[in-house]
């Protein structure tokens, strides 16, 4: 650990005195241009002006160089004027421009030479493609957040509205699981202003800001730089909001009623009166406050925000006193100093804490679910950004985030047993278990950006950089009362044991990537870079549990480093603009992506966990006296040493171009092919094939334990054949704000297939490529789970079209937003549910992975809105939404997919219904 903290801090150190000037991309975009006169020639010395709001210390000014070139390399988000004079040429004014982060927008300008005008004014003429990225991206930024209907969620609101964006619960704001172009759920790196807040135990989102803290939400979905490694889907980057010259204040409220919510499905819920039940809307308020402006003018602003949301509901068929209670208390506060004119320091703090209960349903009832509730303090203790020189800039980020939930039984009884129906799917008395999650990430990171021109007949924008990462977990499991049920068909089947267990893994990571953008000429870029990745997985020391779960003093002594991964990730790119007013650019791309070391997967051999003692019902003494199996993490679970990292290698090619009046078209092809993915196989048991008949008079084969079950040894490993094959066409418009309206759409056609441990999961599950979970995945311990697991992958939607806009109507002074998706359902296969077999019963696929599929969805989400100005300092805007307007009724969840079952596909959980959402906000401003 020493010596990776200072490899990293020393090359960080290195390049920040070597190196002459870098510019920061990960919170700011660039503006590039060169200026000429008609007849093309340079034009150097002019003085070249921006200016914005979001520009502490007020506007930037450079002059041209010899080349006639202009670079402001580190701007943050936001609308930007920029303003040229030159003598003895008409002054140029062009407002509007939007600069994005990681965004490089570029402008060519010819001037006149004076005459009887005295200015060329341009309002948004000019490209807004960006000019030298390679890959596949979408942005959504303040005028979307602000106007397009939303649920009010979080971040992945608009992270699943991207191109190419596969949710394995779209209209739910409680599951924010997402492939992103095929790639598995945990595959993805989520950022908050740069900084990485992605869970280390299992890729997941850990820490989510309060929808109306946020900028800009951006979606790095293919084609990624160099900078960005140990994951292998996409990078989400929300960008915060800051504060500004101005004392500014917004305050809204949402809220949902019961009278204004629909019930288009009726369900009997369990119980002797048969009672029905639809959706229940039991309370649903959300309110948001957020204060910014200046502690000192052009040298220090502040900003800070609370959301206090309570969203109370339940599913058709549960009992609707007890709903579902999901909330959220979110805190933010953020600092932007101006240190010196070109040095900026960055700070903020973000802490949540939360209520996610399990969903009830028919199926599992309340007292079967568990109440989790989290605290996730997210700070990034300095962001610093020195803008050297227009061509040259460094940064150094270091952040943390600490995450802690508690899983309780939703009753708080701890002393009733819990049972599971593994033919019908139906589960009563309590949880399966109940504990606690602790996990935290440390991450610092340092990058230097250096254009140089003119070297080898081309220009170089250089980007150099290291990283240095800690993440751990720890997950407490204990089963209420130490045993749990296994029914069938009702029936008394096996009964499942085990003392509290405690698990954890470790990770660190030190990194380090240069990549280099080599403009040849004035249409062609080429993005070449490598990056370089040394992760240790490593087992530390955990407490012991006593016998209630609680932990004591005494030490569990880990493993210490269970293996070394040095891994190199190569990407290429190449942008070429095919016309000279630059608004048709072509693209292309090629990088290798490799996965982190994920703790998760660590967990399950840590000296800490208890065994798992499966026996079987005895009907004449009414025990479960039958030992089925045991399964010792000291004995029957090993770990290969030689691990290879999993990988994707991704390819794509597109085209864009900027039409007129603010709109542009996008199309690309995104090809991915993944390998080495890890995944359980058993190399202690021997088996022989036969074939069962099952319900639907198929017949299936099945490998039955020859020998016993206790030689079984299940080994972690990179088993032959896992893969990803991911062929997708997209095709996306966007119309920028102008003449009082807006518009985004796209069009997703694709197939994810392959075989992975989530390839025999339940047809609401995530499509993830990893066993790191509570409790882990034994996808691939026996090797019936294997057959027919081979096919479309958990969140394969063939076709997703999305569109959404605003439209200003200027009569009756209202604007008019929609928010429209349509996509394929998720694919799923029926299951049997093998018996009298020597390692236990078995749940197989009788049929290919996407054999079926859950109904498609169509969810439309609608906006009225007013605003009224009071005073020239206060403004009142209402909102009056229409979710689901066109009331869809697809299901998200089944109660069984064993064919055998009487509730075999049988719907128990759905898409929120129609509701009316009415919001108001005031904004104050001086």
């Amino acid at each position: 650990m020493r010596t990776g903290t200072s490899f990293v801090l020393a090359l960080a150190f290195a390049c920040t005195m070597h190196a002459h000037e870098l510019a920061g991309q990960s919170i700011s975009g660039a503006l590039i241009g060169t200026l000429t006169d008609t007849q093309g020639g340079v034009l150097a010395g002019a003085i070249v002006r921006v200016s914005s709001p979001s520009l502490i210390g007020g506007s930037e000014m450079v002059t041209t160089d010899a080349r006639g070139q202009l670079r402001f390399p580190a701007l943050p988000p936001g609308e930007y004027s920029l303003d040229i004079e030159v003598h003895g040429f008409k002054a140029y004014h062009e407002q509007s421009i939007r600069i994005a982060t990681g965004a490089t927008i570029e402008r060519a300008i010819a001037l006149d030479l004076n005459g009887v005008a005295e200015s060329v004014i341009v309002e948004g003429t000019g490209s807004r493609l960006e000019a030298r990225g390679s890959g596949f991206e979408t942005r959504f930024g303040p005028e979307d957040l602000r106007a397009i209907p939303t649920r009010r969620f979080s971040m992945f609101d608009f992270v699943r509205a991207a191109p190419g964006v596969s949710a394995t619960s779209p209209g739910s704001g409680s599951t924010n699981s997402i492939s992103a172009f095929g790639s598995g759920t945990n595959e993805n790196a989520y950022l908050i202003d740069g900084t990485n807040f992605t869970c280390p135990c299992s890729g997941e989102a850990r820490s989510e800001p309060g929808v109306d803290f946020i900028q800009e939400v951006q979606v790095q979905s293919a084609g990624t730089s160099a900078e960005f490694g140990n994951m292998q889907g996409a990078v989400i980057n929300v960008i915060t909001r800051q504060g500004s010259n101005r004392f500014l204040n917004d305050t809204s409220y949402y809220g949902q009623t019961a009278s204004l919510t629909s019930q288009p499905v009726q369900l009997v819920y369990p119980g002797p009166a048969k009672i029905k039940s639809g959706y229940e809307r039991a309370k649903y308020h959300d309110l948001t406050t957020n204060l910014g402006g200046p502690v000192a003018r052009d040298h220090v602003w502040f900003f800070t925000g609370y959301q206090h949301l309570r969203d109370y509901d339940s599913q058709p068929g549960t009992d609707p006193s007890l709903p579902r209670t999901y909330e959220q208390d979110k805190v933010f506060a953020k600092l932007t100093w101006r240190i010196a004119p070109k040095l900026q320091l960055v700070q903020s703090y973000h802490q949540e804490f939360w209520v996610n209960p399990e969903l009830p349903t028919f199926a599992k009832p309340f007292e079967a679910t568990q109440r989790r509730h989290a605290s996730v303090p997210a700070v990034t203790f300095g962001d610093l950004t020195h803008t050297w020189s227009p061509n040259t800039v460094w940064e150094v980020r270091v952040g943390r985030f600490v995450y802690t939930r508690d899983d309780d039984p939703s009753t708080g009884d701890v002393t009733i047993p819990g049972r599971f129906d593994s033919v019908t799917g139906l589960s009563s008395g309590a949880p399966q278990s109940f504990g606690r999650l602790e996990l935290a990430r440390t991450t610092v990171k340092g990058t230097i950006d250096h254009y140089q021109s003119d070297l080898l007949g081309a220009d170089h924008q250089w980007r150099i950089g290291s990283q240095f990462e800690e993440g751990d977990h720890q997950l407490s499991s204990i089963i209420p009362t130490g045993v749990r049920y296994v029914d069938k068909n009702g029936v008394p089947s096996e009964a499942v044991s085990s003392d509290p267990s405690i698990a954890g893994g470790k990770s660190i990571s030190a990194s380090a990537f240069v990549s280099d953008a080599i403009t040849v000429g004035r249409s062609l870029t080429i993005n070449a870079g490598v990056r370089f990745d040394h992760s240790q997985a490593i087992s530390q020391d955990l407490p012991v549990l006593d016998a209630d779960g609680h932990e004591t003093s005494k030490m569990v002594q880990g493993l210490g480093t269970l293996y070394t991964w040095n891994v190199w990730s190569p990407r290429l790119g190449v942008t070429m603009k095919l016309a000279g007013d630059g608004r048709t650019i072509l693209r292309g791309t090629y990088g290798r992506f490799n996965q982190g070391v994920l703790t998760g997967e660590l967990a399950p051999f840590h000296p800490a966990a208890t065994p798992t003692t499966r026996t079987a019902f005895d009907p004449a003494t009414g025990g479960y006296t039958t030992v089925i199996s045991v399964v010792d993490p000291n004995i029957n679970l090993q770990l290969d040493p030689a691990t290879r990292t999993p990988h994707t290698d991704e390819y794509s090619i597109g085209v864009d171009r900027e039409l007129r009046g603010g709109f542009s078209v996008a199309t690309a092809y995104i090809g991915k092919r993944g390998g080495d993915f890890v995944g359980w196989t058993d190399v202690g048991g021997r088996y022989h094939e036969e074939l069962r008949h099952v319900a639907n008079g198929t017949s299936v084969p099945v490998f039955v334990l020859d020998n016993s079950p206790a030689d079984r040894r299940f080994l972690l490993t990179n088993p032959a054949g896992y893969s990803l094959a991911y062929n997708g066409v997209v095709l996306a418009l966007d119309k920028r704000r102008s003449n009082g309206w807006q518009a985004f759409g796209s069009y997703t056609f694709s197939r994810a297939s392959g075989l992975q441990v989530a390839s025999n999961g339940l047809a609401s599950d995530p499509q993830v490529s990893t066993i790191a979970g509570s409790p882990y995945l034994t996808f691939g311990q026996d090797p019936n789970t294997l057959t027919n697991g081979r096919g479309r992958l958990p969140n394969d939607r063939p076709h997703m079209l999305r569109v959404m806009g605003s439209a200003d109507v200027p009569r009756i002074r209202v604007t008019i937003a929609g928010n429209v998706q349509y996509l394929s359902g998720k694919p799923w296969a029926a299951t049997a549910l093998i018996s009298q077999l020597p390692q236990g019963d078995q749940r197989v696929l009788i049929e290919p992975r996407g054999s079926r599929r859950l109904s498609s969805q169509t969810l439309l989400d609608l906006r009225l809105s007013r605003a009224f100005s009071i005073h020239a300092t206060t403004r009142v805007e209402f909102f009056a939404d229409l979710l689901n307007a066109l009331n869809d009724t697809a299901e998200e969840r089944l109660a069984s997919d064993n064919i055998a079952s009487a509730t075999f596909g049988q719907p128990i959980a759905f898409v929120d219904p129609r509701r009316a959402m009415l919001g108001v906000k005031l904004n104050l401003g001086q």
